[in-house]
């Protein structure tokens, strides 16, 4: 009798850590791309169109993995100043484009400031598919010569 309830207490075991094992997203419709898709376990869709996941453990860490270098990519498309560097923390939720004294007098603030809500909302895109999304973030352009920050932009998720 002892054997089996022995049995018996390590498949509890055993189901109650590999349950613990996944991780569970919500991404918002505005926010849903399908790139999950290829990793998540299961997908739910609600009315309002917005998606919960199901990641094994592994699969979530290569999707954010993933999923970062996408994004990273997609966020620099949009920097039309002819950004020098560009760089994006998705633990502290920044980004900070260098450009050149030139493209700021160029562009001028209020196209470069809008260039950065542009890049905000396509790194935003990125934190709102984690299963701890941060709702905001903040692109900074500065200076690529000196490192002097000209401005700096917080983008909020809707």
């Amino acid at each position: 009798m002892k054997r089996i309830f022995a049995a018996i207490l390590a498949v509890m075991m055993l189901a109650t850590l590999f349950a613990g094992c996944k991780v569970k997203t919500t991404v918002d419709s505005k926010y849903v791309d399908g790139f999950a898709e290829d990793y998540a376990s299961a997908k739910n869709v609600d009315d309002e169109g917005n998606v919960s996941y199901e990641f094994e453990d592994d699969k979530y860490d290569e999707f954010a993995k993933d999923y970062y270098e996408v994004v990273k990519e997609e966020s620099r498309l949009e920097i039309e100043s002819a950004g020098q560097y560009s760089y994006y923390n998705p633990e502290i939720t920044d980004v900070v484009v260098g450009i050149t004294p030139k493209a700021w007098e160029e562009m001028g603030e209020e196209a470069l400031k809008a260039e950065a809500q542009k890049v905000g909302e396509a790194a935003l895109k990125y934190q709102m598919n984690l299963k701890n999304p941060a709702g905001e973030l903040t692109v900074t352009y500065r200076n690529a010569n000196t490192s002097e920050d000209y401005f700096t932009i917080t983008v909020k998720a809707e």
